[in-house]
């Protein structure tokens, strides 16, 4: 929306209380947008799991009214700009907290305290008079699509609620031979053979993911928001790990291709997924000795691009000096972790 056509629509900013928007939107006086469900969901765990702790934080609403109601708490009609999701999940979360009480006792404190908060907070949300369908449409990408990202790094940095992003922090300042090795802080994939880092932030934390899941995903954040092992278990595993795997190889070599195979990301992942494959949910003991054992399994291979083993799996020739890389899909990465179990 060209800025001085907004600037000649009157705006507000007004307090809701919860409980009135929840009310405006089951009796219909709010309208939405598309509801992603997903979103919603997303939305209501981080209220419940931050209850307790009242660190919740959300971000105005943007609406729009008709022309000539701008007493705006007497708005007839509300059209939501932003924040059709957090609308919704105020809506639903009466069945969140719900269900909550029927499980453990943390969920049962966080869900009283939930309700208490929902019963007693407003937010603000800032109202157009006026705007046509088109301009809401506008403003509504103006919002969502000129926004900067956070970058990952500071996400990772400053995260202090996400445990996967605590721990990728935790592990990327304590490791020093993994600082050695290298860590790719601004990319989030590494162009070999140009660079020597032997991972970017992003495929480190996806590394870590794996300790934690057992898997790989690629939303990976979703997916680690209950672990059976504590942060500093898992940061234990990791450290042990990447000791084992810096015996095999030196850590300021691992990152250059033309030296070493574990350079190429697949096979570095299917190293990950060898070391703690149906091992997610068993007791930190039985997983140090396991990933101790598989570990030791793996000494003897040789790691060099030279090894006729490689060209056995899914990969192409590729950059200046051309060197073999192995091709990243789920199946060449399956098959990799299983010529590890053979050795």
């Amino acid at each position: 929306m060209i800025l001085s056509e907004l600037d000649r629509k009157r705006r507000s900013i007004v307090s809701y209380s919860i409980m009135e928007l929840v009310d405006m939107y089951r009796n219909g006086q709010i309208a939405t947008r598309e509801i992603n469900q997903l979103r919603v969901r997303s939305i209501k765990n981080y209220l419940l799991e931050n209850a307790l702790t009242n660190q919740i934080y959300l971000p105005p609403l943007v609406a729009s009214c008709r022309e000539g109601t701008f007493s705006v708490k007497e708005a007839a009609q509300l059209s939501i700009i932003d924040g059709t999701q957090r609308i919704v999940a105020f809506a639903q979360l009466e069945d969140s907290i719900l269900k909550a009480l029927k499980k453990d006792e943390e969920k049962v404190k966080q869900a009283y305290k939930l309700d208490s908060l929902m019963k007693d907070s407003a937010i603000a949300v800032q109202v157009f008079e006026g705007l046509t369908e088109a301009e809401e449409s506008q403003l509504y990408l103006d919002i969502n699509l000129r926004g900067k990202k956070v970058p990952l790094s500071k996400r990772i940095s400053f995260d202090s609620r996400n445990n996967l992003n605590v721990i990728t922090n935790q592990v990327l300042h304590t490791h020093q031979a993994l600082r050695t090795a290298g860590v790719e802080l601004e990319k989030r994939s590494i162009n070999r053979p140009a660079n020597k880092n032997l991972l970017s932030l992003s495929q480190l934390r996806q590394v870590i993911g794996i300790f934690m899941t057992g898997r790989v995903y690629v939303n990976i954040e979703e997916k680690v928001s209950s672990c059976p092992l504590a942060s500093s278990e898992y940061i234990t595993l990791i450290h042990l790990y990447l000791n084992e795997l810096f015996e095999m190889f030196p850590p300021e070599r691992m990152g250059d291709c033309t030296k070493c195979m574990l350079a190429c990301y697949p096979l570095f992942v299917a190293v990950a997924l060898y070391a703690n494959d149906q091992m997610e949910n068993q007791p930190i003991d039985h997983r140090k000795q396991l990933i101790t054992t598989r570990m030791s399994k793996l000494k003897a291979v040789d790691w060099s691009p030279a090894n006729p083993i490689w060209r056995e799996f899914s990969g192409t020739y590729k950059g200046r000096p051309s060197v073999f890389q192995l091709s990243n899909d789920k199946h060449n990465i399956k098959a990799m972790v299983r010529w590890l179990y053979t050795l």
